[in-house]
């Protein structure tokens, strides 16, 4: 009995001394950042909904500068809003920094069958991404404006209502509704409208709002030995099981059709079928074969997709695009209902091109005070903002900081968005710091990218809708975020 409670101690002891080695790790490399706490490191401090894990970014950069050193668990993360080191990261030497720092239970991105763009790296990126873009071509979107249109026009019926009634309301679940709607019918083949008539909306949510995350957040990172195990917790216990089952069943029956020859040539509008399921089961096959190493350029990919990427292609597009084009869309609806002027100003835009109030995807191209309005208001409220984050594959610097093998880098977002050397009066929202005459760091653009040409689609449709037939101070009575 003595020799057991013995040999318990030690081992305690040891694992004790490991983690405590552990939490020292960018202290013994000279880098800056909070004091880690033994087991979880800084993760608790990111994790508090009193105080954003974003805004914790910001804070410890005023206190540390602009390159310091965190832990999220088993994490070693460098944090950076040094642009210079930015443009490195992300373009430089983006061979060094090809993966990403991934939600902890996600699925291993090399060895595992169902696995996305977003989640891959190296040459199954590559693929995955080259299939990707050949879903966004311009011929693409241009197919499915009327669906896009169709169910804007769908959701303003609604807000009509609400007007009607004269009373305040939120509008960020009616633009929740809409993206569901116009996701669901261009890439999962859904016929008609189903705003505020789609069980399946409460099911997406439930993966941006469950509750009890912290177990599941902390606890892989803390012990990376339990990943699997909280894994299939995690799958068994929320939505993504019910989520995961509707779409293999969704894109099985596509593929049962197309094999029997039963293929809409047209859609409920009378146009060509823009589906992006037959897109990516264009590209089905049964096994893919790659190289590991990845190359920046020069490196042939298979135009290939299997079963199981298929159906994380379309997961993906929906849980990418649902959240962060509804909440754009709800952060311009309301700083363009707190300065009336630039609502005046994007009315006369739209009135001016879109005279004849048909909406086609070439009008939109010419709509740049929108497409300023856009990215001053991410610039502003920044989406996924973690998601700016990257997983060192070789070894290599950022500036003068050597960044080794396995050391996660963490763009500070927000340090950058709002800083005053960047931005002069950064807190003011102004559109037209975005004319084409203003230079800016390269990196900026990057930081922004996520979330802007949705916004700027379903977000013009919308004002065009609601804003060529009345004047601005009623627009702003009847639909204020």
């Amino acid at each position: 009995m003595a020799a057991l409670l013995l040999l318990a101690a030690f081992l305690l002891l040891a694992v004790v001394l490991f983690y405590k080695k552990r939490t020292l790790y960018w202290k013994r490399r000279g880098i800056p950042g909070p004091e880690p706490s033994l087991v979880v490191g800084n993760l608790l401090h990111l994790l508090n909904y009193n105080f954003p894990g974003v805004l914790q970014l910001r804070e410890w950069t005023k206190k540390y500068g602009k390159c310091y050193g965190i832990q999220e668990g088993w994490n070693n993360v460098l944090v950076v809003s040094n642009v210079d080191m930015l443009q490195e990261l992300f373009v430089k030497k983006f061979e060094c920094f090809h993966g990403r720092k991934l939600f902890s239970l996600a699925p291993d991105p090399d060895t595992e069958p169902i696995v996305n763009v977003f989640d891959a790296r190296g040459a199954r990126w590559k693929r995955l991404r080259n299939m990707s873009n050949s879903s966004f071509t311009v011929n693409h979107l241009k197919k499915v404006m009327p669906t896009v249109q169709h169910s804007v026009d769908v959701m303003v019926e609604f807000l009509n209502e609400k007007a009607d009634k004269g009373e305040s309301f939120d509008i960020h679940p009616f633009y929740q509704e809409l993206t569901m709607d116009v996701i669901e019918r261009i890439a999962m083949g859904q016929k008609g409208s189903r705003q505020f008539q789609n069980p399946f909306i409460d099911d997406v949510k439930g993966v941006f709002t469950r509750k009890h995350d912290l177990f599941f957040t902390v606890t892989p990172v803390a012990f990376p030995f339990l990943k699997n195990v909280v894994r299939k917790l995690l799958w068994s216990s929320y939505s993504f099981k019910e989520m995961l089952d509707k779409f293999f069943r969704t894109v099985g029956e596509r593929k049962e059709a197309r094999d029997r020859g039963e293929r809409e040539e047209l859609d409920e509008f009378g146009n060509a079928r823009v589906d992006f399921i037959d897109v990516f089961l264009d590209a089905e096959c049964d096994e893919v074969h790659e190289e590991s190493e990845f190359i920046r350029s020069g490196q042939k990919v298979e135009k290939k997709l299997t079963m199981g990427e298929v159906v994380s292609q379309c997961l993906v597009f929906l849980l990418a695009g649902f959240d962060t084009t509804a909440n754009s869309l709800a952060y311009v609806t309301f700083c363009l209902a707190k300065n009336p002027s630039i609502q005046r100003r994007l009315q006369e835009e739209i009135e001016k091109i879109c005279s004849d109030g048909e909406i086609t995807y070439d009008q939109l191209q010419k709509l740049s005070f929108m497409d300023k309005v856009v990215k001053e208001t991410l610039r502003l409220y920044p989406l996924t903002s973690f998601a700016s984050s990257r997983l060192c594959m070789k070894s290599t610097t950022l500036g003068n900081i050597k960044v080794r093998k396995g050391d996660y880098v963490q763009a500070d977002v927000f340090s950058v968005h709002y800083d005053d050397k960047l931005w002069p009066n950064p807190e003011k929202f102004d559109p037209d710091r975005w004319n084409s005459d203003e230079k800016r760091h390269p990196s900026l653009g990057y930081l922004l990218e996520l979330g802007r040409e949705c916004a700027s689609v379903c977000g013009w449709l919308f004002w065009n809708k609601n804003c060529s037939d009345q004047d601005p101070p009623e627009i702003q009575h009847c639909f204020c975020a």
